[in-house]
């Protein structure tokens, strides 16, 4: 089987499309030493050599991983912290493969977190023209107005621009469950916070098809077949709509 230089690296690297372009533009990527200068290029992974920025990548394809954790407040979205805190390095030791988190989620939000080393399937899902659906629940300080629930759908200014919910749905005076389509930092407790309100608990429930589900804190769990599938088949339909026609 052969596949594209791109799609070898993101799957063996955490290292994204762009990241790889810039890496052939540096005359960084070589290929049974020669330098790569297309990312198209098609190599046979288990017979092709190929360098990525000093690192020799190993031939052949990864067996690639799917999971879903339910993270726990107080946990970083990364796998080395120098300050110390508590990362995602310590639910990833138990997974035999290498795997990295896609996306964040801020220390004190909890809920939905996918790890994989896939890194195509990573960059899709984390890549802002995607528009992948997160649902998150919001428990707030106080009662909601229904006219903020509508300045909701209906958008604010922040301080890096527009923003405004995809979707909202009120579960009960102070509980919401919203739906995002970006991914800006913190946006979700920033968008609240303009109106008034403090964000008490945050809880992603899924991303695109994805779901949380009664999946417990801190509990680790491998992507069924069917979800893979679903979520791949999710990401594929995306990536027709965005090609030029």
């Amino acid at each position: 089987m052969k596949i594209s230089l791109s799609l070898f690296i993101t799957q063996k690297t955490p290292l994204s499309r762009r990241k790889v372009l810039e890496l052939i533009k540096a005359k960084k990527i070589w290929v049974n030493d020669k330098i790569a200068t297309d990312m198209t290029m098609i190599i046979h992974p288990n017979k092709d050599r190929v360098r990525a920025d000093k690192q020799v990548l190993e031939p052949g394809l990864p067996k690639l991983v799917y999971y879903k954790l339910n993270k726990p407040k107080g946990v970083i979205t990364t796998l080395v912290d120098p300050r110390g805190r508590r990362t995602v390095a310590e639910f990833t030791a138990k997974i035999p493969e290498k795997v990295v988190p896609i996306g964040r989620l801020d220390r004190d939000t909890t809920g939905l977190l996918l790890l994989t080393n896939d890194g195509h399937l990573a960059n899709q899902i984390a890549h802002p023209s995607f528009h992948l659906p997160k649902m998150y629940q919001v428990i707030l300080d106080q009662v909601i107005t229904r006219a903020n629930l509508a300045r909701l759908l209906t958008g604010m200014v922040l301080e890096d621009g527009p923003f405004s919910f995809d979707k909202v749905e009120k579960v009960d005076e102070k509980t919401l469950r919203v739906t995002i389509t970006e991914g800006r930092n913190r946006i979700i407790r920033r968008a609240f916070t303009q109106l008034g309100y403090e964000v008490q608990k945050l809880k992603r429930l899924s991303i695109g098809p994805v779901q949380l589900g009664k999946l417990e804190k801190g509990q680790l769990k491998r992507l069924t077949t069917a979800e893979v599938a679903t979520l791949m088949a999710t990401l594929k339909s995306i990536a027709k709509a965005l090609r030029p026609s």
